[in-house]
């Protein structure tokens, strides 16, 4: 397909005069201006189609336009846009609390809604901070938590960093990420990353890794741990088995809350309700974004340790004017309903996509892109990336703009962009994905 530019380019142009500079990267090809989509079909400014394989970031669980989300939306509107906040509560906020305090692993469940997936560990540091009267943290090497100044400071990557070192240092400690065995059946390679390159990626081995963790846990002093189950802007990287498992139970032993970062990961995407579930282990807290508010902006901090704020006095100490939002909860409420009726067909789609990325290795394989693009497929269910160990950075970004050009939505992820992320609506087909691996392989 040859894109027409014209429109989008007008555009951009327009954009480029008014929007800060360090928000949206413009290129010669990249990227173009979105105008409608449904379903999975997303068209342009310029009329050229394309099948969104990212779920906007992950947010569109359920597709683009969802008759669910639809439905919802012409619902409230009709009723009530714009709610108090923390003030005076609506129906549609409760309904979505209670059915949240129903879909996590603890009894005692207490919610604190926001509009994005850094408020809502914004929310879990400070709460982490009033149960355990401790003030710092503990992170991974490739995690990404947002980039407003709490949870920035859990982030590893000096790019987001840069400039704002003084005032969140010494508030976290990063510990390097430990490596995971990944099946032979996912490995596309003749190779295997070396030690040297692992580490220059943020790696380190299983022990060494939990030695240091053991190390900073048994000072006492941390309030908690904060962890993606299945991390995704480090590239869908996957946790050793039994490591979450060994980390929980030191946790336990020294006081320190867990707190599991599931706004991407949650809500089906991997195959479980949680990513967390695959390990085995309960955490505190778990921060909930993205496929939460159906497309509208909506997050939740959900603990079992919220009653530590105590009772509002009538002047809450952490609020937003839009928290609870009467729309989003609306949407919400029938968001996280709909995905809770069709898990299991959710979990079986996700088997089927094994099935067809083993098949589409061996077909990379019998085309001998081992020997020219050795790589390794990552991730869970429909959280999965590309690893090209052995390119130069940005291989990923390379070939996520020539997918643009040929009608799909991907996006490059890993620190050095060698990871092409998939993350698609968890309504995508087979017959979608096989469309989009022909054209991978074609292109590599």
């Amino acid at each position: 397909m040859t894109l027409r530019r014209k429109e989008s380019q007008k555009l951009l142009g327009r954009l480029a005069k008014v929007e800060s500079p360090d928000v949206t990267f413009l290129g010669e090809r990249f990227p173009i201006v979105m105008k409608k989509a449904r379903g999975l079909s997303v068209t342009d400014v310029d009329n050229n189609r394309y099948l969104d394989f990212t779920a906007c970031f992950g947010v569109l669980a359920l597709g683009h336009g969802s008759a669910i989300v639809r439905s919802a939306l012409r619902r409230q509107s009709a009723k009530l846009i714009h709610g108090m906040g923390d003030v005076h509560p609506t129906r549609e906020k409760i309904k979505l609390l209670e059915l949240l305090a129903g879909v996590v692993p603890f009894a005692n469940a207490k919610i604190t809604l926001g509009l994005s997936g850094s408020d809502a560990v914004d929310t879990a540091i400070k709460t982490a901070m009033i149960a355990t009267n401790r003030n710092r943290f503990l992170s991974f090497s490739g995690g990404y938590h947002g980039l407003t100044l709490g949870p920035l400071a859990l982030n590893s990557r000096q790019h987001f960093r840069k400039d704002f070192e003084f005032w969140i240092e010494h508030k976290a400690t990063i510990l390097p990420f430990p490596e995971s065995d990944i099946s032979p059946e996912y490995v596309c390679a003749n190779v295997s990353p070396t030690s040297e390159e692992l580490k220059n990626r943020g790696f380190t081995s299983v022990s060494e890794a939990f030695s240091v963790l053991e190390k900073e846990l048994r000072t006492q002093a941390y309030a908690a741990v904060v962890f993606e189950p299945l991390q995704g802007r480090a590239g869908e990287r996957e946790w050793p088995t039994g490591f979450l498992k060994k980390c929980e139970s030191l946790a336990q032993q020294t006081g320190t809350l867990l707190i599991a970062d599931e706004i991407f990961s949650g809500f089906g995407r991997t195959g479980k309700f949680w990513a967390h579930e695959h390990h085995g282990i309960t955490p505190n807290i778990i921060c909930a974004g993205k496929a939460l508010g159906g497309g509208l902006p909506l997050s939740a901090c959900i603990a079992d340790c919220m009653d530590a704020w105590g009772k509002s006095t009538g002047e809450a100490r952490h609020t937003s004017t839009f928290l609870g939002h009467p729309l989003a909860c609306a949407v919400g409420y029938d968001v996280v309903s709909e995905i809770c009726r069709t898990l299991p067909l959710i979990q079986e789609r996700c088997q089927k996509l094994d099935v067809e990325l083993q098949a589409f290795v061996r077909l990379c394989r019998q085309m001998g892109i081992a020997e020219r693009h050795p790589f390794v497929v990552r991730g869970k269910g429909y959280m999965r990336g590309l690893w090209f160990f052995r390119e130069a950075p940005g291989f990923a970004a390379e070939l996520s703009e020539k997918l643009l050009e040929k009608g799909f939505f991907t996006l490059p992820s890993g620190e050095c962009g060698d990871v092409l992320s998939l993350t698609p609506p968890l309504t995508t087909t087979m017959a979608h994905f096989r469309k989009l691996f022909r054209v991978v392989a074609s292109l590599l």
